[in-house]
């Protein structure tokens, strides 16, 4: 059978995805010669139109401008050149803000050039910067009823004592002996950790809690009759006679004496470099301050601030209490008339009573703004305390009517033993805590934390390894901190303020080395401290 010469020049049908196939087979032909005869494969152009409109179709290629000579991509400019007018002023403008030009050497091309980079910039020499501390602990007058201890490493310190150990802690606290060598006591760490744990205190009864006063924890217990009651206060009043007596010879360095509502502090001459014998009185209140006035007692508050003209404040440090009260009313009756002239005027006496009752009470509600603040602090220094003493001996405002420690006279602290006081220890509580996936030994102290406590802690017996103590501090005694010796501490050291305080109170049973902080004139030795910090490596302490 013969084949139709008309039907063999027919060409034969394919399917699309063939076409496709030798379509794209006829590209790399292309594309392979053009790189053989190094031209551009997009210059030439042996497709027709209806062949490259299919491609386009099926590729969505974007149509090309028919009048582009060459659709080769510019390359990147690497240098930029500018046609700069050297006539005009704004070419020298125009060199300064040039940008700077990418090196080559700052672009990565490899994979390991990039590990290179990272490895080079991780040897980079990092300077650690170690904090600076102090080679002394500073002095914090604020009473305390919590000290925590923390420690990457066992203490030194436990709190279970052997005999000779609990002996040798209490002779040597009761006897002030400090770092003696000629005497017989033990002197492992224990002994001497027990021996910074020891303060005297009066009144002690066991069923009450008498620090601090203020607390939470009510305790229900009987009340307490007359005739205790009597027998407290003489016990008491005998106490107090007998502090007193102390520091005034010189033979105390201090002593509190916590009531229900405010708190004293007694400090012997030449501590923080005052001449005389002083004391602080926080909080008080309009009350309490007009007591002190009837008794003609004079005092300061050093932390009250007065409204200057302009409506800001300044610390006033300098003037005693009469000296405000006669500038306050100074001030205050300036615009006020006298009575004599304002009935001259014809004003009725209701009216000049009104006045009158209105500038009192406008004057009673300044005094009252500072009670029970910081601000409300009084101190009273040389011969004003003696009769301090005597209205405090006899005051009735300081022992509570009411209350579950209704009778109870104020409990007095002191470092050194006095007349009817009791020998009482700090309770410790060894334990170990999880921080941040580690174990950290921990040591909690709980009583009245005095403030030669800790400086005898690290004095006695200094740990070999660093540690932290936080401070749980009574938030209305923080303010003794603030009272800084108003005198230049040239002047002190000039008269030698210092020496002779030393010298007088080498007897108070402090060591000589904490001594010396504690009659240094500088107010840097002086702040309030919740959270200390002991570097071993350096031997150096830094506060917050």
């Amino acid at each position: 059978m013969t084949e139709n010469p008309e039907t063999s020049n027919i060409p034969k049908w394919l399917h699309p995805t063939d076409v496709m196939k030798l379509h794209k087979l006829k590209q790399k032909k292309k594309a392979l010669q053009a790189r053989i005869k190094g031209t551009n494969p997009k210059q030439e152009l042996t497709t027709s139109g209806s062949s490259q409109s299919f491609e386009n179709i099926f590729a969505a290629k974007k149509r090309t401008n028919p009048f582009v000579t060459n659709s080769q991509n510019k390359k990147i400019k690497t240098e930029q050149n500018f046609c700069l007018d050297e006539s005009t002023d704004q070419t020298l403008f125009k060199l300064f803000n040039q940008k700077p030009l990418s090196s080559p050497n700052g672009s990565f091309t490899s994979f390991s050039d990039i590990l290179n980079k990272i490895n080079a910039d991780g040897k980079e020499s990092i300077e650690v910067v170690k904090a600076q501390g102090e080679n002394w602990l500073p002095i914090d007058w604020a009473l305390k009823d919590k000290l925590r201890l923390i420690s990457s490493k066992p203490f030194p310190w436990s709190q279970k004592l052997k005999v000779s150990e609990e002996a040798s802690g209490i002779t040597a606290f009761a006897r002030c002996l400090n770092n003696d060598p000629g005497n017989n006591l033990d002197s492992s760490p224990n002994a001497k950790f027990h021996q910074c744990c020891l303060y005297w205190m009066h009144p002690h009864l066991p069923w009450m809690s008498l620090f601090p006063r203020i607390s939470s924890k009510v305790q229900s217990v009987a009340p307490i009759n007359s005739h205790v009651r009597e027998s407290l206060q003489q016990a008491w009043s005998d106490s107090l006679r007998s502090l007193f007596q102390l520091i005034r010879t010189r033979q105390c360095p201090y002593f509190y004496a916590c009531a229900n509502s405010f708190t004293v502090l007694f400090r012997a001459a030449g501590i923080s470099g005052f001449t005389d014998l002083h004391v602080l009185i926080t909080p008080t209140t309009k009350g309490f301050r007009n007591l002190l006035k009837q008794e003609e007692i004079e005092f300061t508050m050093p932390l009250k601030k007065t409204r200057s003209p302009d409506q800001e404040f300044e610390n006033k440090t300098t003037a005693n209490s009469t000296q405000m009260q006669d500038t306050e009313d100074q001030m205050e009756n300036e615009d006020i008339p006298d009575e004599t002239w304002m009935k001259s005027m014809g004003i009725d006496d209701k009216e000049i009573k009104r006045i009158n009752y209105s500038q009192d009470k406008m004057i009673s509600k300044i005094e009252c703004e500072v009670d029970n603040s910081d601000q409300s602090l009084v101190m009273i220094e040389g011969g004003e305390v003696h009769g301090f003493y005597n209205f405090f001996l006899n005051c009735k405002s300081s022992t509570a009517l009411t209350g579950h420690l209704a009778g109870v006279p104020p409990t007095l602290l002191a470092p050194v033993a006095f007349h009817g006081a009791s020998l009482n220890s700090l309770k410790v509580k060894e334990s170990k805590v999880y921080i941040d996936d580690s174990n950290y030994y921990s040591l909690e102290l709980s009583g009245p934390i005095l403030p030669s406590m800790t400086p005898n802690l690290f004095a006695v017996s200094r740990p070999e390894h660093s540690l932290t103590a936080t401070y749980n501090n009574l938030r209305s005694t923080e303010c003794f901190s603030q009272v800084k010796n108003t005198e230049r501490r040239s002047v002190i050291e000039r008269t030698g303020t210092v020496v002779f305080g030393t010298e007088n109170l080498s007897d108070c049973g402090l060591s000589s080395d904490i001594l010396k902080h504690f009659c240094a004139p500088d107010k840097d030795y002086v702040t309030n401290v919740e959270c200390l910090k002991y570097t071993s490596e350096n031997n150096t302490f830094t506060w917050s």
